[in-house]
């Protein structure tokens, strides 16, 4: 069985020039799970993320066709454009 990482990737633009983007590993999924049971478990992991850049602000959590999660600013307006897809990849072991 594979090994599952769930990921979460932030991009964030400041003042319409600044872009920077920042992936963290959240956890990895425990025991010897198919990627429909590690599903759930990055479903679990998307509901209570709150992403740095979004702390101050309301937010969305949506989820996308290939099973990964969007948490997005709910009104789009400021300075700071901000995103974060959390998502569900094979660890590769060497």
């Amino acid at each position: 069985m594979p090994t599952w990482l769930i990921i979460a990737e932030e991009t964030v633009t400041e003042n319409g020039a600044a872009t920077y983007r920042q992936v963290t590993v959240l956890r990895p999924v425990s025991g010897n799970k198919s990627r429909e049971e590690a599903l759930v478990d990055l479903y679990r992991a998307a509901r209570g993320y709150v992403p740095d850049s979004l702390r101050s602000t309301i937010r969305v959590t949506g989820r996308d066709g290939d099973g990964s999660f969007w948490v997005l600013p709910k009104n789009g307006k400021g300075k700071t454009r901000a995103s974060c897809n959390i998502r569900l990849i094979e660890q590769i072991r060497p």
